[in-house]
């Protein structure tokens, strides 16, 4: 069951919501109500909800306040937000803040239940993401503890081994050369293999593909420069081998959950 915080300083919102959506129906529960901005901060923290159902103008803290501090403490809570203002600055930060939906107030049913739903589906999609680079992360690993220079190929007879061995140059060389254009066959005639045969022992290896494998091994040397040094985004997006910075920001969000300045301002270490 997906959990569910409502929040609304107004208390008929707050029961309708509560009894006319079929929330089961949707595999989701109603784990807390708070009544203002403060309220739900503090039950966010206690109770960890994976979605937020908000009103944007409540006593003591604004729902748009509430967002970014909550944000700070569970990144991958989803926002629906509930409003009676139209005003266009409201509906502009909220997308910035990751909100899914801005819904005005009156609002039907249908439009709660179609949000809610678009929130379980982002949310499911970012957790298989995260999920799949926990798996490379931790394959990663364990290739950085073995020293392939012990088991080559040639001293060993088995095909696993030589699997593995071929497997851990090809890492090693992407780390030496990430920062240069990389691609595939690149690394293959490194090895001198056909590009095919090393795309199947990665798969197999590591579980990724050659794309995901040289992204991750960049990704972790853009956050040692994010925290370690004052370069500009731009110049950390070369540095790493990226040539284009929208496409690094995006990446690096997809594999961190932070864009790369929110990444800074929360690990700074100088």
């Amino acid at each position: 069951m997906y959990r569910i915080l409502l929040i609304d300083d107004e208390e008929t919102i707050v029961e309708g919501l509560k009894k006319l959506v079929p929330w089961s129906e949707i595999d989701c529960d109603i784990i807390g109500v708070a009544v203002d901005g403060q309220d739900g901060l503090d039950q966010c923290r206690q109770l960890k909800p994976d979605i937020v159902i908000s009103d944007i103008r409540m006593p003591k803290l604004s729902g748009l306040e509430m967002i970014r501090q909550i944000k700070a403490l569970k990144k991958d809570v989803k926002f629906v937000l509930l409003t009676g203002f139209r005003e266009f600055e409201y509906a502009r930060e909220a997308v910035n803040l990751g909100v899914v939906k801005f819904l005005l107030k009156p609002t039907n049913i249908e439009d709660i239940k179609s949000a809610v739903l678009e929130a379980i589906n982002q949310m499911d999609e970012e957790r298989e993401k995260v999920k799949d680079i926990e798996v490379l992360r931790k394959k990663l690993h364990k290739y950085n503890m073995i020293n392939h220079e012990e088991i080559p190929p040639e001293d060993k007879g088995h095909k696993e081994d030589k699997n593995k061995y071929l497997t851990g140059q090809a890492i090693q060389f992407i780390k030496d050369q990430h920062h240069h254009k990389l691609d595939l066959q690149t690394v293959a005639d490194h090895l001198y293999i056909s590009s095919w045969y090393l795309c199947k022992i990665l798969r197999k290896e590591v579980g990724s593909s050659f794309v995901e494998l040289l992204n991750e091994v960049r990704i972790q040397h853009a956050k040692k420069l994010l925290i370690n040094t004052h370069d500009k985004i731009y110049e950390i997006t070369e540095k790493v081998g990226y040539v284009d910075t929208p496409y690094f920001s995006r990446t690096f969000k997809k594999h961190v959950g932070l864009t790369p300045k929110q990444y800074r301002d929360q690990n700074w270490q100088q």
